[in-house]
């Protein structure tokens, strides 16, 4: 693993300035209304989802599950999120993917009894010289078939002010989004070294294709017997507990909480 791997690994911080106007003469900016579909007469139906996913976004009951951040050998980036229900059930999940490019990619599921309902994806063209922002929205049958598609396309962030238009019909997957927060293929969390770099020290975590890294300060008997182990232990599958932290400085990483041999069988 080399360094470069945790520069690219790292969170970029903003920092946003607020300027205030000491012209009170100045007009108040109304903002202008989001625009949303408008369903045609065979698809009127549709608002059904739109209710549901309007009302799983405002559900503040939900358990919220992060998942570790993943790079892959091209430096693009990965993770996701997911809402519980109290039948420990997935309603709604969300995988963003920035490319290497500066392309970003966010994909959100809806679910209901464990079928998926509803997808939007959001494609930020940061890589273009003039950056461009879309979204598509695909509704899906019982039996997984997408009834319908809609686009919209902006010249700005502003994309909830552009109009929706039917599109061609688009299935998107989840099961990328479900293997990072499961940890499962490609994410599996299996050790693979250890780094420093920042004054930190990093376990590093993953399979060929994907890695995470988490910092780490107390040696724990288990990171202990992998230091002293490091070529024997290769690829053996952990359970990781982490938080997020980001410093006063803007730097941000994966702090490890608890580390532990997977168990047999998983």
């Amino acid at each position: 693993m080399k360094l470069n791997f945790l520069n690219k690994f790292l969170i970029p911080f903003f920092c946003f300035v607020v300027v205030s106007c000491n012209d009170q003469s100045e007009p108040i900016q109304i903002q202008p209304l989001k625009k949303r579909i408008v369903f045609s007469g065979k698809n009127k139906h549709l608002m059904v989802f739109e209710n549901y996913a309007k009302k799983i976004d405002g559900n503040k009951s939900l358990e919220k599950i992060q998942s570790l951040i993943y790079m892959d050998s091209a430096g693009n980036t990965s993770e996701a999120f997911a809402w519980i229900d109290k039948k420990n059930e997935i309603v709604k999940l969300q995988q963003t993917t920035s490319l290497a490019t500066g392309r970003k990619i966010e994909r959100i599921f809806y679910f209901l009894n464990g079928l998926k309902s509803m997808s939007r994806q959001l494609v930020y063209y940061y890589d273009r010289k003039i950056p461009v922002f879309s979204e598509e929205r695909s509704y899906y049958s019982l039996k997984n078939s997408v009834i319908a598609t809609f686009y919209r396309f902006s010249k700005t962030e502003e994309i909830d002010l552009a109009t929706f238009n039917e599109t061609r019909k688009h299935s998107v997957s989840h099961e990328t989004a479900v293997a990072i927060i499961k940890r499962t293929g490609d994410f599996e969390t299996r050790f693979q070294g250890f780094e420093e770099a920042f004054e930190k020290k990093f376990i590093v975590l993953g399979t060929e294709n994907q890695t995470t890294t988490a910092a780490f300060n107390v040696l724990s008997p288990i990171l202990s017997e992998l230091i002293r182990n490091e070529k024997s232990r290769q690829n053996t599958l952990l359970d990781v507990q982490f938080t997020p932290i980001t410093e006063p400085n803007g730097f941000t990483f994966q702090a490890l909480i608890q580390l532990e041999y997977a168990q047999k069988g998983d």
